[in-house]
């Protein structure tokens, strides 16, 4: 499998596109993996290693206000989706597959098969997931408010129906508001089918009255992972005692 950084994607708009690309040896077409609102391309590295090892090409990009995309949460989301889209289309057929945000312009990309995982789909999210994307969706976006997202979501429209075969995945224990989206989506939409997942939830849980005070501290944790100044001063503490890559 060769893995490559893409420096020459671009999108419809103009914008440079940063993504990864993942290439087995003879793919049988192309995923494009969007993320979610707040993520990166490198979150989902995972999933589109584990889809290049099954013989698909894989390319993850930065949606812009994310990652290393150089412009700000805007208009033009879908078209940083649609520049991996057609990178894929080398490759032969080609889906397209996202999480959340990633989900909802997944469904509204022009690939051959649509994949949504939890996708931001409801009519109206709801107050706790208002706050939770506000509040925790957000450290990792370059926008002035965090709000808005919500005016972009409604700015993108309805999910358009199309002959294309979908697939929506949501987890039982999901927000309620993506349930309820997911099932009228697969409900409306032609060609749409509904899997839940099961395994590997996380279960009800009595919780102390301090738990939203220490909320950010635990998603500041597990948020570490993929912070890009981990990657920084992990590089620049390793140069300091191995010196640096000759480029």
């Amino acid at each position: 499998m060769r893995f490559t950084r893409l420096h020459d994607l671009r999108s419809a708009d103009g914008q440079p596109v940063p993504a990864y690309l993942l290439e087995p040896e003879k793919p049988a077409g192309g995923i494009a993996l969007a993320h979610g609102y707040g993520g990166s391309k490198e979150q989902m590295l995972g999933l589109a290693a584990r889809l290049a090892e099954a013989g698909y090409a894989a390319c993850c990009p930065d949606l812009r206000g994310h990652g290393e995309h150089p412009a700000p949460l805007g208009p033009g989301l879908l078209h940083d989706l649609e520049a991996a889209v057609g990178c894929c289309r080398r490759y032969g057929p080609v889906a397209a597959l996202g999480h959340s945000l990633g989900g909802r312009l997944a469904l509204m990309s022009s690939a051959d098969l649509l994949i949504a995982v939890s996708p931001a789909i409801p009519k109206r999210p709801s107050e706790e997931g208002r706050a939770m994307l506000i509040a925790f969706g957000s450290t990792a976006v370059r926008t002035p408010d965090p709000a808005a997202i919500l005016p972009l979501l409604q700015a993108l429209g309805p999910v358009p129906d199309s002959g294309r075969p979908k697939l929506l995945l949501v987890a039982e224990g999901d927000v309620p508001s993506l349930i309820e989206g997911v099932a009228e989506a697969s409900a409306t939409l032609t060609a749409a089918e509904r899997q839940v997942i099961s395994r590997h939830q996380h279960r009800p849980a009595a919780l102390p009255q301090s738990i939203g005070a220490y909320l950010p501290h635990w998603f500041n944790h597990t948020d570490l992972k993929t912070n890009p100044e981990v990657a920084e001063r992990i590089q620049t503490w390793l140069q300091a005692r191995w010196g640096a890559k000759a480029r």
